[in-house]
């Protein structure tokens, strides 16, 4: 009966988890429905929408360290719940925003609120749940995330058409501030705290220094880094950002019709982590399994970078495989989790996250500044300089990858046999 009562309160947790980091994944998704409506509404060009949709993942970035101390200082149920209020804050800048300089401090609060959402998480998770399955249980919980995702294709866009992009924001607002209420209510630290772990409590601020630098100096993590830059921004530069605006300008798609679209494309980004989780269990290994989504990814950006004027069904087909081999990413966090000590969780998870919230700043920037480099002709933006983008992300992924196929593999089963003889 108890072991039956704590597996009832690790799925409760789980699901408060997975209902806090969709609103992270909303607020991520969102500028590509909307990008089109921004730029006619408020006459912003193509390099602008590219930086305000980055400044998100810049804030995120620059948030990682200073929120992965405060996950192990003070635990991630405290820290998830407070931050989200400051994304309640960057929705409704957002929500207000008449100029692309008040549209990038929305998103930017949006992005340190939800900067320890996914990290937060995998820290919890990987104290609930057996080690060997932190990437399949990590998976599940980006699966059911990803809901987040969903909401800003279709909903995002119908909610558009009939309130307005401000008032959708608004509502978005209201409905992360009950998450983080949630959150707050349900989550617990470990099965056996209702805190941070008592190691990280007993930190001085020079110790808790001392653990940045130490994980800073890990050079196993560095190899991680490099992958992290590109696997997944590239894919949230594409789906993102510009895949509404590459449907509108390339195909003709309106409002609606980009949103059934997405649609799609989103749903792909919440089944494919379900699909990857397990993957490394049943290989036996990580960084092949990150290595065949970097592949399948720099494939598929190159083959519509070269690829003169596909059909629609054919553009979608790949943008579909795109967002289906995503989830790398989240096998590279389970390989990061792996290498670190239990006190530098936090902070050494977030280091690596950084890279990847980072990369999607500059790889939205630089995406931005190339398609904004071409002429535009009716107001849209030429074929050529979407397939110069994607030629570019796909470049960038074979750069990052030769620099992790150095990385040492970290196999789960080695993992588990590791965690059974410490117990």
């Amino acid at each position: 009966m108890a072991a039956a009562a704590e597996r009832r309160r690790a799925w409760g947790v789980f699901a408060a988890l997975a209902a806090g980091y969709s609103a992270s994944q909303f607020y991520r998704a969102s500028p590509t429905v909307i990008a089109p409506d921004l730029m006619r509404d408020l006459a912003l060009s193509a390099q602008a929408i590219g930086g305000v949709a980055g400044l998100f993942f810049l804030a995120v970035g620059l948030f990682q360290l200073p929120s992965g101390v405060l996950l192990d200082r003070f635990g991630p149920r405290k820290t998830m719940a407070c931050l989200l209020t400051v994304a309640v804050a960057g929705a409704i800048v957002f929500a207000a925003g008449g100029s692309a300089a008040t549209l990038g401090a929305g998103r930017a609060l949006m992005g340190i609120g939800c900067a320890a959402a996914l990290m937060g998480a995998m820290v919890v998770v990987g104290r609930w749940f057996p080690p060997e399955k932190f990437a399949t249980m990590s998976g599940l919980m980006m699966g059911i995330g990803g809901i987040g995702v969903l909401m800003a294709a279709s909903p995002l866009a119908y909610a558009t058409g009939a309130i307005g992009w401000r008032s959708a924001f608004l509502a978005a607002a209201g409905v992360t501030a009950v998450l983080a209420l949630i959150l707050y209510a349900v989550v617990r630290d470990a099965p056996d705290s209702d805190g941070a772990a008592p190691e990280a409590l007993r930190e001085t601020p020079g110790q808790v220094l001392q653990g940045i630098l130490t994980v800073m100096r890990d050079r196993r993590l560095w190899r991680i880094i490099a992958m992290q830059i590109s696997i997944y921004p590239s894919v949230m530069t594409v789906a993102g950002l510009w895949a509404g605006p590459y449907l509108a300008d390339v195909h003709g798609l309106d409002t609606e019709a980009r949103g059934k679209a997405l649609n799609v494309l989103f749903g792909a980004l919440v089944i494919a982590p379900i699909l990857f989780g397990p993957l490394d269990r049943i290989f036996n290994t990580r960084k092949r399994v990150v290595m065949a989504s970097a592949l399948t990814l720099s494939g598929t950006l190159l083959t519509l970078a070269f690829w003169p004027k596909p059909g629609l069904w054919q553009a979608l087909a790949l943008l579909f495989v795109l967002c289906i081999a995503s989830p790398g990413s989240l096998v590279l966090h389970a390989h990061a989790r792996a290498t670190l000590p239990e006190r530098l969780v936090g902070r050494g998870m977030t280091l690596q996250n950084m890279a990847a919230m980072g990369g999607i700043f500059l790889l939205q920037t630089a995406t931005g500044l190339i398609i904004g480099s071409f002429a535009r002709v009716g107001g849209a933006a030429p074929e050529i300089a979407y397939r110069a983008a994607f030629g570019f992300l796909g470049v960038m992924l074979l750069l990052s990858l030769t620099i992790y196929a150095g990385a040492k593999d970290i196999r789960p089963r080695d993992v588990a046999r590791r965690a059974v003889g410490s117990s």
